[in-house]
């Protein structure tokens, strides 16, 4: 998203008859960034600790304890952080519309967001429809968050014996408020990172629509440009790919071995 306001500046500089400007993105957009980054770092370490619990034979006199603690607090993590990001996006939505459309009245968290779009309160259906498909998946991950931060919470993770060797690494809740069996850690967050993409491909879909009647700025093939995304920084893409199902026609991915990471998006 960051490339949206690069180019909004880059064209308001021309029409300013500025040869020179220098570019500073809104703060939304640099929380994005950053957050995501962040995020991926989590995920990442949160990958290597699942491996020492799965690849680490388990016996009575022989337990790999700070790899399971240190998990457990990565994967806490994934889901504080994962709704900061939300919060980021809620964010940059607010940001254009403020500027081109403040009637519509866009809040900043993610969660007022879809609950005003739940009620038709946006001024602009195309929007609120495209905010309404966060149903499928963020009111659960809402309600891990809050149980994690509110209620006392604690996540534990699970092994269990793997057939083809090793174990299976879950994670499952000890609280009755919210019961859960057995889920696996990396298909749960897979299947919320899939979605989360699917959400972000809309929404830029969208803002192109909207640049062209706000900037004049026409879709074209050119409007994105390919980029090619390696280690840290493609971690949620990844995961959304890999765990999650997540295609797109334009992406592409490189599996240079089998470690996550090292691929190519």
């Amino acid at each position: 998203m960051n490339m949206m306001s690069d180019a909004i500046s880059r064209r308001v500089s021309k029409q300013e008859g500025e040869r020179y400007r220098i570019v500073k993105h809104p703060k939304p957009f640099e929380s994005l960034s950053f957050n995501s980054y962040d995020l991926s770092v989590l995920l990442t370490h949160l990958d290597d600790r699942l491996r020492v619990l799965e690849e680490t034979p388990i016996t009575p006199t022989q337990f790999p304890y700070q790899a399971y603690a240190e998990a457990k607090v990565f994967l806490k993590s994934c889901y504080v952080f994962f709704l900061v990001l939300l919060d980021d996006v809620a964010g940059i939505i607010e940001y254009f519309y403020k500027k081109n459309e403040p009637t519509v009245e866009v809040k900043k968290k993610f969660s007022d967001l879809l609950g005003k779009a739940n009620k038709d309160m946006l001024l602009s259906s195309e929007l609120s429809e495209l905010i309404k498909t966060a149903n499928l998946w963020f009111p659960e991950v809402m309600r891990r968050r809050d149980d994690l931060v509110h209620k006392y919470e604690t996540l534990l993770i699970s092994l269990k014996q793997n057939p083809n060797g090793g174990n299976i690494a879950g994670q499952f809740s000890t609280k009755e408020i919210h019961a859960r069996d057995y889920e696996d850690i990396r298909d749960y967050f897979g299947f919320v990172l899939c979605e989360y993409q699917k959400f972000i491909d809309s929404l830029l879909d969208h803002f192109d629509n909207k640049f062209q009647a706000w900037y004049g700025i026409v879709r074209g093939k050119s409007s994105r440009t390919t980029s090619i995304i390696e280690g840290s920084a493609g971690i949620m893409l990844w995961w959304a790919y890999r765990y999650g199902n997540y295609r797109n026609g334009d992406l592409h991915v490189i599996e240079n071995n089998s470690e996550v990471g090292n691929e190519t998006l």
